[in-house]
């Protein structure tokens, strides 16, 4: 049994069409024990909270902002905070991730979770001063600036010490990939967040009191020196400081994953293309971490660069930054154009249009605007890159109505399946984490075009991803808990893939992932005695309370499996549609992809929510 007594979360909540703050409640031990924090007690507030029928738009779609134990100490990218709530694009339960120092401002004024539901009967901005009071105020004379202009205005009437969660103009245009922007670098891309609290009529919250970060408890010295220790040896480290995760792309390139015209081709691209790709020129300010990764975004150029079939850098960048002045999604921006020129291109012409305008035109850029100001075909662009192939029944690479990643997935399966299975899209290289196996070879080589062991080590990624989103850790910082066997790597990709499926928790306990540093940390930061199996549990409680969730809004496996739409590629398919399988037997999930009886009950999800 395990006992948390050193961190008793309690969450606020805000009733917007009322008006009115609830005092602050305390999280149950029960469900502290069982989801950690972050992202799994987000869930779990949601679960309870938000009806599976209502619209994302409605004002029951409650947004749950949380924090974790580590968040505004020493540790680590300490200021991270999550978001859950039911996203506008994929009808699903999304949680997104964004960096910075947000959640180290809402730890400092015992703020663990933030519960806002309702909507507000004219647009308004929410202000969180130093004694943690709520004040409410009139938005409507920056409502419709973009998110570079809004925190501008707000920075100059309430000082620089603040930090906000902003919206731009896609967001209150009801762009449903708008997402929101916290002091105009870190990001919740995806999901539609910004949509959600557009839709709320709020355009900001800001917390004032800039935080004190409070001293990690002492016994935990020789763990954090040795998380320091990884972070400096790691080459993920120092691939984020170089170029950020724009780095995969050499990769995804060399692995002939790099995805052209709408994720239906691979790339065949110059490096120096990619050498001489500036991009942005500084580093992302993330609190108490040391990394400071270049700010440059894989998904972010991919999308609007070769999956349009543009090779113009500057032109890419210049395009990045208008999405990120406004928050909108730069993956899902991207391939909404791309689904409108594929289906442009398609010679049975099942869409009468013509842009006049072509794959690897640079001026297609000019849509961005139109997008974010819903004019013209810009009003059907913001609803999506599904909503071209919803009139056709055209055969695209979707999943719950949107783009995954930017990766041609037929060359790297286990991506593939993270992809399809994932939720949400919260945040990409937690979503697609197994990309660090298949590209970069950490913990261990998994070849990309091999489905050996593809199903088991998906799973486990998964679960750990939604561990240290509970934690509220970086989202970036899963490889670094990976341990650095040299001896590892000179076994064949085979016989670990063999090991690994025969053997999945021993095989990445002991040999892949710093189990035994994450429970140390954990076990003397709240004075509990989890051990590393336990944390599997806890991360495959959450991914499956995320999928009871959304089973109740009526997705099944269909949601799960891409349409045929590359035909000379049926083999894909066929072992895409094996590992899913193999995926659902694992994950203890009937044919339709419901969580059986049994494996409730084994979760203890049984008594902990209404089933």
């Amino acid at each position: 049994m395990v006992f948390l007594i050193m961190w008793k979360p309690k969450v606020s909540k805000i009733n917007l069409s009322e008006n009115k703050i609830y005092p602050k409640e305390e999280i149950p031990p029960n469900v502290v024990e069982a989801f950690l924090g972050g992202r799994g007690i987000t869930v779990y507030l949601a679960y309870q909270t938000i009806p599976h029928d209502i619209s994302p738009r409605a004002p029951e779609n409650n947004i749950i902002f949380g924090t974790g134990f580590l968040t505004g100490t020493t540790f680590p990218s300490a200021g991270t905070v999550v978001a859950t709530f039911k996203s506008p694009h994929s009808n699903t339960l999304c949680t997104s991730v964004a960096t910075g120092k947000f959640g180290a401002y809402m730890s400092n004024l015992n703020l663990d979770f933030l519960q806002i539901t309702g909507c507000a009967k004219a647009p308004q901005y929410i202000l969180i001063d130093e004694f943690a009071d709520f004040g409410f105020f009139d938005a409507s004379e920056f409502w419709d600036f973009d998110t570079s202009s809004t925190e501008a205005f707000l920075r100059e009437k309430h000082g620089n010490n603040i930090s906000i969660i902003s919206i731009g103009k896609a967001a209150t245009k009801q762009v449903i990939f708008a997402g929101a922007s916290i002091d105009q670098m870190h990001y919740f891309r995806r999901g539609g967040l910004g949509a959600v609290l557009a839709s709320k009529n709020i355009k900001a919250i800001l917390i004032t009191e800039p935080p004190q970060l409070s001293q990690l408890d002492q016994s935990l010295e020789e763990e954090i020196i040795q998380l320091q220790k990884e972070i400096d040896l790691s080459k993920w480290s120092e691939m984020l400081k170089s170029r950020g995760t724009f780095s995969i792309a050499y990769l995804a390139l060399e692995h002939d994953t790099l995805p052209a015209k709408n994720i239906t081709r691979k790339v065949k691209l110059d490096p120096n293309k990619l050498n001489s790709f500036e991009g942005y020129k500084d580093s992302l300010d993330c609190l108490s971490c040391s990394i400071k990764c270049n700010r440059n975004s894989y998904g972010a150029f991919t999308s609007l660069g070769p999956n349009l079939m543009i090779g113009n850098n500057e032109d890419i960048q210049k395009a990045i930054e208008k999405c990120d002045n406004d928050a909108l999604d730069p993956i899902s921006t991207g391939a909404t154009i791309a689904s409108l020129f594929n289906i442009q291109e398609d010679q049975r012409k099942l869409l009468d249009i013509n842009l006049g305008m072509n794959w690897g035109e640079s001026q297609l850029y000019s849509l961005i605007d139109k997008i974010e100001n819903k004019e013209g075909i810009g009003d059907q662009f913001s609803r999506g890159e599904n909503f071209f192939y919803h009139q056709t029944s055209e055969a695209s690479s979707i999943t719950k109505n949107q783009i995954g990643n930017m990766f041609y997935y037929p060359n790297i399966l286990g991506v593939s399946l993270m992809t399809g299975i994932s939720s949400f899209k919260g945040d990409n290289f937690r979503t697609d984490s197994i990309v660090y196996s298949e590209l970069l070879g950490m913990p261990f080589k998994s070849k990309p075009k091999s489905s050996k062991g593809k199903s088991e080590l998906v799973i486990m990624l998964e679960n750990m991803g939604a561990v240290l989103d509970s934690l509220v850790i970086c989202p970036l910082y899963l490889p670094l808990l990976f341990k650095s066997k040299k001896w590892i790597q000179m076994i064949p990709p085979a016989i670990q893939a063999l090991l690994f499926h025969f053997v999945p928790k021993l095989f990445l306990n002991r040999y892949g992932i710093n189990l035994l540093l994450l429970t140390s940390i954990i076990n003397k930061s709240l004075k509990s005695n989890f051990r590393p199996n336990d944390l599997f549990e806890v991360g495959n409680r959450i991914t499956l309370l995320e999928r009871l969730f959304n089973t109740r809004t009526g997705q099944t496996h269909y949601d799960d499996t891409f349409s045929l739409f590359l035909p000379k590629r049926k083999d894909f398919f066929n072992k895409y549609r094996s590992l899913l399988y193999n995926y659902y037997i694992i994950k203890g999930l009937t044919g339709s992809g419901l969580p059986s009886k049994q494996t409730l009950e084994k979760s203890r999800l049984i008594g902990l929510v209404t089933v």
